[in-house]
């Protein structure tokens, strides 16, 4: 990825003098979400309760299978009783 913005950051730089560089964005942002996880009870658990939930859905081809199944019945149940619509 660095080659990558090495040769992008020119081009920015070149269209908007104004911008600056930030490297790994999404790291920078992973940051601010621990730091607001910290701070507040809620935001902790729900990203502990996200990291437990996609542990155990990935760990499995049957947990995963069964999620699948269960979106489907929720998307079919919403087409049934009109609060989603279908490409028809």
């Amino acid at each position: 990825m660095c080659g990558e913005w090495n040769d992008l950051q020119p081009l920015f730089i070149n269209d908007c003098p104004y911008a600056y560089y930030v490297y790994c964005l999404a790291h920078q942002l992973q940051l601010a979400l621990i730091a607001a996880a910290r701070e507040i009870s809620d935001v902790h658990t729900f990203f502990q309760n996200l990291v437990l939930i996609i542990n155990i859905v990935n760990a499995s081809c049957k947990g995963n299978d069964k999620l699948r199944a269960f979106q489907a019945t929720i998307i079919e149940h919403l087409v049934d009783i009109g609060e989603i619509e279908t490409g028809k």
